[in-house]
């Protein structure tokens, strides 16, 4: 999705941000980057950068980095010094314990090439971990091994790549967060960023629709009908049948086909509300499904029924497929019908 072949790093600055008792440290002259490193550099930053999935930066938020942003694009022999601010910001909301120290990398590109539009924009990676690595170094006819540490290309730890393009509506944003747990992911995308859902994004409306009828079954549903796993599948099932068929989404016809109830469209609906507020997300009534999140989402629409420690069923289809009983001596069971044997 970007293409950085014919990309170019215009300026590059580099900070080290410490957590606790210890001072930061801010590069006060830029990093040079010659033809050689240039290419290393940008298939560091990019090169592990496939989400299609575009955010923006809410411009009405307080302490919104927007100002600070536009400045970068717009402000000629002014980057290191709005570097370091931006390196200080981070530092500022960086105050959670469970939050690593590291290095800031900030660099201005040229051209990129990005659903098909040739853009600039600043890139902005948190370092947190290093790889280590053996050199070996040649001295004549003899070789000895030296220990370094080091950045892996293509794995970045925290990334955010702003293109200079939409500007009135918050820039289109990527980003990437390798953290796994939620309130430090939070803290690069909310804390540092302000992000919010990009309007129009067919990724993320796709993407919502689809996390939040998964959420929906085990968060709500369940806990006011008397549903079991063939039931969750049976619904999982639906939702992923209408999104591989339909071009064109619609969330009255959404629901009427995955739910087949009046009563659980209206609490899908409440539910969906409750999500808009506790979660910021925005749900549009029509739009166009994004196949790309379709396939990078189709491990939620997996159903799996773990039977005490023996046994493990994958739904997959036909919920009329499948019945579960209990025998005259009280065991429970699943009886499976199919056609063919693989």
């Amino acid at each position: 999705m970007i293409n950085f072949e014919q990309a170019y790093i215009e300026e590059l600055a580099l900070h080290k941000i410490h957590v606790g008792d210890e001072s930061s440290v801010y590069s006060e002259s830029v990093v040079e980057v010659n033809s050689e490193l240039s290419p290393w550099i940008l298939k560091y930053l990019l090169g592990s950068v496939n989400t299609p999935e575009f955010h923006a930066i809410d411009r009405e938020t307080e302490d919104s980095p927007f100002e600070l942003i536009h400045s970068v694009f717009n402000e000629e022999d002014a980057f290191l010094a709005l570097s370091q601010k931006i390196t200080k910001r981070l530092e500022r909301v960086s105050d959670d314990s469970r939050i690593l120290p590291g290095e800031c990398i900030l660099a201005k590109i040229n051209d990129l090439l990005i659903d098909d539009e040739l853009v600039q924009a600043l890139v902005i990676c948190k370092v947190e971990s290093k790889d280590q690595f053996l050199k070996v170094i040649k001295a004549q006819n003899e070789f000895t091994l030296e220990h370094v540490e080091g950045l892996l290309i293509g794995k970045v730890d925290k990334i955010a790549i702003i293109l200079n393009t939409e500007t009135e509506t918050g820039f289109k944003v990527l980003i990437k967060d390798t953290t796994s747990a939620f309130s430090e992911a939070m803290f690069w995308k909310s804390d540092f960023l302000k992000l919010r859902q990009r309007q129009g994004d067919t990724y993320a409306q796709t993407k919502a629709y689809i996390n939040t009828t998964k959420s929906f079954i085990k968060d709500r549903l369940e806990k006011v009908y008397d549903i079991d796993k063939t039931d969750e599948a049976a619904i999982l099932n639906r939702s992923k049948d209408f999104f591989e068929h339909i071009h064109d989404f619609d969330s009255d016809t959404y629901a009427e086909k995955v739910f087949m109830d009046d009563n659980v469209t209206e609490l899908f609906e409440s539910y969906k509300k409750d999500q808009e507020t506790e979660k910021n997300i925005q749900f549009d009534d029509q739009f166009q499904v994004s196949q790309a999140a379709v396939k990078n989402y189709s491990r939620v629409f997996k159903s799996v029924i773990k039977l005490d420690k023996n046994f493990h069923i994958y739904v997959h289809g036909d919920r009329n497929l499948i019945e579960k009983g209990t025998d005259e001596m009280g065991r429970k069971f699943y009886r499976i019908f199919y056609e063919d044997e693989r």
